[in-house]
């Protein structure tokens, strides 16, 4: 699936894409080596897999990540995001018990925040648009109650 494709399911269709950010606790530079960045960009890309995540793009930053995405239509952006930091956390600590001892003493990888936003191919002027000529159709001059297709207003 591409970016522009929509998501079918038995009672439903749409886009569920996001761009999520997030960084380490402290925001250390704790992925700042190569082979460190590498490993946890492959932790998250199986994470996804399993988790019927689809990425599309990813950059694993020495003190961040960066994921766009498109998450089945039932995830939320929180449960993603508890997949994909908790999930990675415990990875990369079993594979570097010294991040713990050094860097996180406290126990936790990642900080408790992070961004994201929705991405969709059209624009809220678009969205705005689709929804008035929906209101009412019957009522509307020129409304024949029949559904219009949101391609024929952008």
């Amino acid at each position: 699936m591409d970016s522009g494709t929509t998501i079918n399911i038995k009672h439903g269709v749409g886009f569920n894409q996001h761009h999520l950010e997030w960084c380490p606790k402290y925001r250390h530079d704790a992925m700042q080596t190569a082979q460190i960045a590498e490993e946890m960009k492959q932790i998250l890309l199986q994470i996804a897999a399993d988790k019927g995540i689809i990425v599309h793009k990813i950059v694993v930053d020495s003190d961040h990540v960066h994921l766009f995405v498109s998450l089945p239509l039932w995830m939320s952006v929180s449960l993603a995001l508890q997949y994909l930091k908790g999930i990675s956390a415990y990875k990369i600590f079993r594979s570097h018990p010294d991040f713990r001892e050094q860097l996180f003493r406290k126990g936790s990888f990642w900080s408790p925040g992070h961004f994201s936003r929705s991405v969709s191919n059209v624009t809220a002027d678009t969205v705005e648009r689709y929804i008035d000529r929906h209101e009412y159709p019957k009522y509307i001059s020129g409304g024949d109650g029949h559904q219009t297709k949101m391609g024929r207003f952008m």
